[in-house]
């Protein structure tokens, strides 16, 4: 079984059963029909009492199926955000970098629309992440004016030559790392994470903006499948509370040894001081 056939079998069950989080909202996954090819994860009842800044995620293995990360997507979610997956719930086929661009060009157009369900929706508060190969669509929002923070999970710039189009990944090589300017979390799974040595490097050639990483030793597939994202849903969370609402507290997190203590490993950063405000 290869990589990607792995990454879908552990996965599954994330399509059968998403809890409605832990967070202070329950949360939920649905389709709307002027978005047919993604899916949609945000408070049932979205609070009157703050906006929902934004997550687009791309799935790994490349996967159109949007509720394949449905632990990880639905507990965010549960924290009082809006996150939009590429594929529709439970989908099938490939995905590229286009549908993340749809789905920022979807929420600009309903976000507090209204008075509606997306009225709280804040649209000046985006943040662009993906695992694998969903990774490496992230990086190809780098230029996108609206998107202020990459979120890399288990990926990194990889030279795959003619392969890559076979596979259906993004054929950007090592040398693209030049080409980021926004700040960059990564979020890997050890020496035994085939994206281990690509995602290091990344890191270590990404220069000018905030960036952090940290590993987590599972391995590529993560903790994705387990409840609320495992592991990595908690890293998540903090993250995107940090930088999109500004949440102060979970700074520590990353800087103070909070990632350390909870079993992360070779944790480093560098320039988090300036992280919030940082401008390309």
């Amino acid at each position: 079984m290869n990589m990607k056939s792995q990454l879908l079998a552990a996965l599954s069950c994330s399509t059968l059963a998403l809890a409605a989080g832990n967070g202070p909202y329950d949360a939920s996954h649905s389709a709307d029909i002027t978005l047919p090819k993604h899916t949609i994860y945000m408070p049932n009842t979205p609070p009157e009492n703050t906006t929902l800044p934004v997550l687009i995620w791309g799935n790994g293995a490349c996967s159109a199926n949007g509720t394949l990360f449905g632990n990880l997507l639905t507990n965010i979610a549960s924290y009082g955000f809006i996150a939009i997956a590429s594929g529709a719930p439970d989908g099938n086929g490939q995905t590229d970098v286009q549908l993340m661009k749809d789905a920022l060009d979807w929420i600009e157009e309903n976000a507090g629309g209204g008075g509606g369900k997306y009225a709280t929706v804040d649209a000046t508060r985006v943040a662009v992440a993906g695992q694998s190969c969903g990774g490496l669509e992230a990086y190809q929002m780098r230029d996108d004016p609206r998107v202020q923070y990459l979120g890399i999970f288990n990926s990194g710039f990889l030279d795959v030559g003619g392969i890559g189009g076979i596979l259906g990944l993004p054929g950007e090589g090592p040398e693209t790392i030049e080409e980021v300017k926004l700040p960059v979390f990564y979020f890997l799974g050890g020496e035994t994470d085939i994206a281990y040595p690509n995602g290091m490097a990344d890191y270590e050639a990404l220069s000018g903006v905030p960036k952090w990483v940290g590993n987590y030793p599972v391995g590529h597939l993560g903790t994705y499948a387990e409840p609320e994202g495992g592991a990595f849903g908690v890293a998540a969370v903090n993250w995107l509370s940090w930088v999109l609402k500004e949440d102060a507290s979970q700074a520590a997190w990353f800087t103070g040894g909070g990632a350390e203590e909870a079993g992360w490993e070779e944790v480093s950063s560098e320039g988090l001081e300036d992280l919030l405000t940082f401008s390309a």
